[in-house]
């Protein structure tokens, strides 16, 4: 499980600093096009078109980032009381969602479980190697963020 807690602490980590970086170029009204630095041929363009394209370009890129940080960090920051006292939930079931991608190398997927105890089907992201529908698993996982580790596989 420290693995999967590292990547997706790391992986927050990243996505903070470059949202405060984001929000900080937003809230100073900085440039990311600047006619004075294009080329010639490009400079009356850019020149009539400069604040446009700063807005478009702004905009397209906090409609990304912003719910990634809300869909990625928030999580993360509310499952670390679980990762500090190490009370993570578990899951047993079947498999009924699973990753098509390389199944020989180990990797980071997201599959679904259909609960045993509950008859409900609940989303996780393991690292593992390749996981088939049909395959009986038994996994740990943290309630917010649902990154977990695979304890069983029958």
């Amino acid at each position: 499980m420290d693995g999967m807690i590292v990547y997706l602490y790391i992986e927050s980590l990243l996505l903070s600093v470059v949202t405060i970086w984001f929000l900080c170029q937003v809230i100073k009204k900085k440039r990311w096009f600047r006619w004075e630095k294009a080329s010639l041929d490009m400079r009356n363009f850019i020149k009539r078109n400069e604040k446009r394209m700063n807005i478009i370009s702004k905009g397209i890129v906090g409609i990304f980032l912003i719910p990634s940080f809300l869909w990625g960090v928030v999580p993360a920051i509310q499952d670390f009381p679980s990762v500090m006292s190490e009370n993570y939930l578990e899951v047993e079931g079947i498999v009924t969602t699973w990753d098509y991608s390389d199944e020989e190398k180990p990797q980071t997927r997201a599959i679904g479980i259909m609960d045993n105890k509950t008859k409900k089907e609940i989303f996780v992201t393991v690292y593992s190697k390749g996981i088939h529908e049909g395959e009986h698993l038994k996994v740990k996982y943290l309630p917010h963020s649902k990154y977990g580790e695979i304890e069983e596989n029958k």
